[in-house]
């Protein structure tokens, strides 16, 4: 049967091909993300991975075109997938769903795919998606609305000169939550609903829908772009994002890209030592951000273990259950010393009681990708493969 016997009439065969060959990871599985794949799996593409961590609730029903009743207190990820599986067109659909955080999946993802499209409502997972895609050289889609507003960007990653949405969203770590003063996150903030309605995630979903279509004919005209529209006014409006001087992400310039065809079991000097063989060069694994192994409990002293990254600490977490207990936490600064790193090297001796440690220890995930830098020249840099 030919299910896109009009659409033909408006795609030639070349784009119909590559619909159904193009690979598309789609993080938040909300009212958007349902629009945004209700609508490419309508028009032949079958190549999905599902990224959403989140439930379905009874409130997200009425902006949700693949949720039911029945679906309430399942995972959004996995009723998207089994839906649109039902929904596809494609001859040989491909459809998989992750219930997690995109951030707790190796980055090894966005290489299987040629197109990444972020339906998220937090800064902290947009920053995340822009700077892998930056890295890997993936095109990038991105929407917001809230009531009738809606906003689409689209990021292409293909030059040079590129920007990203570090110019729209910012340049620093985003974690969702305020800080104390000893720099870890405080629980007392609660995240509000973002007003919206139906029709406004419609409008996004189809904006971003098109721009896809766009972009695989060569016709995009969004690139580095953002568009707005105001359905209470039918206003739309296009605003240029130059790349900033000020974007880390750019700034780290070309990263070759390795296979030490090591998993993450092996430990850090098994990865430096074999950097070094393949490269010939002295090497220094760069973690993401500082990883705290352990801390002494601010009101008795007793070796606290924590074995995460410093930016998913909670300031209460400086303290033991017995000090928590006894009513001894309080907001001050740091008193006594962590034990954390974030660079090792096997140059310097300080790191030995490090670099024993597995991979697995510093939160390196299976097909994850980790940044390797040389020593003897520091322009240089290696993306790693972990398999």
């Amino acid at each position: 049967m030919d299910y896109f016997a009009r659409q033909e009439l408006v795609l030639d065969g070349e784009t119909g091909s590559r619909i159904r060959q193009a690979r598309v990871l789609v993080v938040g599985a909300g009212a958007g993300g349902n629009e945004v794949l209700k609508n490419l799996a309508l028009m032949g593409f079958g190549h999905f991975t599902i990224v959403d961590f989140d439930l379905i609730e009874a409130s997200n029903l009425a902006r949700t075109t693949l949720f039911s009743k029945e679906h309430i207190g399942q995972s959004k990820s996995a009723v998207a997938a089994e839906v649109l599986g039902k929904l596809s067109l494609h001859e040989e659909a491909q459809i998989r769903s992750h219930q997690l955080r995109v951030q707790d999946l190796g980055n090894q993802i966005f290489l299987d795919h040629d197109i990444v499209i972020s339906c998220v409502d937090t800064n902290n997972a947009r920053a995340y998606l822009n700077d892998w895609c930056v890295r890997l050289k993936k095109p990038f889609l991105e929407m917001g609305f809230e009531k009738f507003v809606v906003q689409v960007c689209f990021f292409p990653n293909a030059e040079p000169g590129d920007a990203c949405l570090r110019e729209v969203i910012g340049y620093g770590e985003f974690s969702g939550r305020r800080h104390s003063c000893s720099s870890l996150k405080m629980a007392d903030t609660h995240l509000q609903h973002i007003p919206t309605i139906q029709v406004s995630s419609a409008l996004a979903g189809a904006f971003v829908a098109t721009e896809v279509i766009l972009h695989l004919q060569g016709r995009s005209r969004l690139g580095n772009r953002i568009l707005q529209y105001s359905a209470e006014n039918h206003l739309s409006s296009v605003f240029d994002v130059p790349q900033s001087e000020k974007c880390l992400v750019h700034q780290e310039g070309e990263l070759a890209l390795v296979d030490a065809g090591l998993d993450n079991t092996a430990t850090v000097r098994s990865l430096l030592e074999r950097m070094k063989e393949m490269t010939g060069e002295d090497c220094m694994l760069r973690l993401p951000d500082e990883f705290i192994f352990s801390m002494e409990c601010e009101g008795c002293g007793q070796e606290l273990s924590i074995g995460r990254f410093k930016a998913d600490v909670y300031d209460k977490e400086r303290w033991c259950a017995f000090c928590l207990e006894a009513g001894k936490y309080e907001q001050i600064a740091i008193r006594r010393d962590w034990s954390m790193i974030r660079e090792m090297n096997l140059l310097n001796e300080q790191h030995s009681e490090f670099t024993g440690r597995k991979l697995a220890d510093f939160a390196v995930k299976q097909k994850d990708l980790i940044r390797v830098d040389s020593l003897n020249d520091l322009s240089k840099s290696y993306l790693v493969k972990i398999h």
